[in-house]
């Protein structure tokens, strides 16, 4: 009488003990993740209702200088001094453009979320546009001011503000960590971070465009 071969049996209980190695891998993960979204899910909640009672007293004791800001987009035609007895932070100070980069924004006055979200922002410690130094302005990269190193150098930005007409041409593009030196005289200096990662969090690096004052048609 012949004996059955023993290799295929040994082939079968092999197979055998992966699939049940297989399942039980399988029964580990769904158990850890079950316990896993138990804890978390509860642990979610207690923190983010603590948090939001956290934020609202901080809401409530910040000065409006660094809260949430009411956005003026009012428009008039008056001159410099009419113009800094009334402005706020938040207020509309004119507009600017550039083809080369598409760009097409409201300027507003100072810089913060508010003003940022609907445009760009010029610093209120700047000099206002023709006033014989430095305006410093500033944008987001993800939306105003997505293509702002696609400036060359020798392109027009061109600003319309409520005392006069201004046109800078471009003197430097670069991108570094920190201003190299401010453009001295009546200039221009616009910054936007090159690499807003999620969460707000920055790469650190800004692209900057230097221009400098060439045309000036005051009201």
């Amino acid at each position: 009488m012949s004996k059955k071969p023993k290799s295929k049996n040994i082939s079968k209980s092999k197979k055998a003990a992966i699939y049940d190695t297989a399942a039980a891998c399988i029964r580990y993960a769904v158990i850890y993740v079950l316990i896993a979204l138990i804890v978390i899910i509860p642990l979610s909640i207690i923190i983010f209702s603590n948090c939001a009672p956290i934020v609202h007293r901080a809401q409530q004791s910040v000065g409006i200088s660094a809260n949430e800001l009411v956005i003026d987009d009012s428009y008039e035609e008056v001159g410099v001094s009419e113009y800094l007895d009334s402005v706020k932070v938040g207020k509309l100070l004119g507009y600017i453009t550039n083809e080369d980069a598409g760009i097409n924004e409201k300027v507003y006055y100072g810089i913060n979320r508010a003003c940022l979200r609907n445009g760009v922002a010029m610093s209120s410690s700047s000099y206002l546009f023709g006033e014989g130094g430095c305006t410093r302005i500033a944008g987001y990269s993800s939306t105003s001011l997505n293509r702002l190193g696609d400036i060359p150098v020798g392109s027009v930005i061109k600003v319309q503000t409520y005392w006069g007409d201004f046109e800078y041409k471009v003197t430097d593009v670069y991108e570094a960590d920190s201003v190299k030196t401010l453009p001295e005289g009546d200039s221009l200096l616009i910054a936007v971070n090159s690499g807003t990662k999620a969460f707000s969090v920055q790469n650190g690096n800004n692209i900057y465009v230097a221009a400098e004052l060439v045309s000036k048609e005051v009201r």
